[in-house]
């Protein structure tokens, strides 16, 4: 079958048809009028662009959509696109149609002053890479246990020697755990659910330097990601010093949504240094702890700042089928460039999970 893209459009242009296939083509359908007005119409950023795919009889049986970011690239911030929503009715599914919708972004992308556009997927890698983005790399699950019944059940099926077993392997992680023994410094102080004001622009532009491709986190951003969010209800901790800055902030979910057990969700984590992250991610767990996870997990794929700390919090890491893709502009092609290497990164579920 042939298919055409028609005319890119504003999401209010084509909200009918949005919600019609948000309805049908996504386990959370039932909430696709919620989704479309905080993701398309509360966005803080400029207008979306939505690309629909057709049959030949007209019939619209795909979209996608350019979703734009403020990213710091390289050493200004500047306006980018996250691809999202990539979608294809099913008795369409045979790639040529996902293909067509992906090429129409990437040639947008080549006739703005875009430089770059990134998508995460997990179940479109091949097609965005025919499309002609790169595949940077998988995303890396990290994942720590304080509490392990729950894991021992497949091999002690018997509820109290299995208990017995625990309590020895749960006293032997927590002897060892990073925040066991690690205190705030002098002066620094915990904060829960603080509001994203000013401070937390502060801690933006001094943690942006650790980073040379990151989606800007500015207050305005924080509150419409994860104050507005119509489906999930997030956390924040925080960290404050002697002088009144916070030096780190993580969103998390607590318990994580889908899990069988309790288990804490580090969606966003941003310190401004190598002892901020540790101090961040050591009372983060002390916290989820007390509050009876067995355990925190964290999607993330970049700077080596971030998974030191998370190797010395003794976060385990495990690959996952999440890949971080890039697209960048053709004036960027042939010039001398860091931008492609991993290490530069700086993504998490913030952007994983948008």
């Amino acid at each position: 079958m042939n298919y055409t893209i028609a005319a890119p459009a504003n999401a209010a242009e084509v909200k009918d048809d949005l919600l019609r296939l948000m309805r049908s083509n996504f386990s959370w359908g039932a909430d696709a009028e919620k989704w479309h007005h905080w993701g398309y119409e509360q966005s803080p950023f400029p207008a979306n662009v939505c690309w629909m795919v057709e049959t030949e009889a007209g019939e619209r049986v795909g979209f996608t959509s350019l979703m734009p970011r403020r990213m710091k690239v390289g050493k200004h911030v500047c306006e980018a696109g996250q691809a999202a929503n990539l979608n294809v009715s099913a008795e369409h599914r045979n790639a040529l149609a996902a293909i067509k919708l992906q090429r129409a972004v990437v040639s947008h992308v080549d006739q703005s002053e875009m430089p770059l556009a990134f998508g995460i997927t997990r179940n479109a890698v091949a097609v965005l890479c025919r499309a002609g983005y790169r595949d940077l790399g998988g995303m890396s699950r990290w994942i720590k246990l304080f509490r392990t019944e729950h894991k021992l059940a497949r091999w002690i099926p018997s509820r109290w020697p299995r208990r017995a077993v625990a309590s020895v392997v749960d006293l032997g992680l927590r002897l060892r755990a990073a925040e066991t023994f690690r205190r705030l410094p002098r002066g620094w102080q915990v904060l829960f659910d603080p509001p994203f004001d000013a401070r937390f622009d502060d801690l933006w532009q001094a943690a942006a330097t650790n980073f040379s491709v990151a989606t800007e986190r500015s207050s305005e951003y924080l509150r419409w990601r994860f104050g507005d969010d119509p489906q999930l209800e997030y956390r924040t901790l925080a960290v404050q010093d002697a002088q009144g800055q916070i030096r780190g902030a993580a969103i998390y979910l607590f318990p994580e949504p889908g899990e069988s057990q309790p288990l804490g969700g580090i969606v966003d984590l941003l310190p401004v240094d190598a002892q901020a992250a540790d101090v961040l991610l050591a009372e983060l767990c002390r916290h989820l702890r007390s509050q009876g996870a067995v355990g925190v997990q964290m999607m993330y794929f970049g700077s080596p700042l971030i998974e030191t700390a998370l190797q010395q919090c003794n976060f385990l890491r495990r690959e996952s089928e999440f890949h971080l893709l890039a697209y960048l502009h053709p004036r960027l092609r042939d010039c001398p460039s860091d931008l492609l290497e991993s290490s530069h990164w700086h993504m998490t579920d913030a952007e994983a999970k948008f």
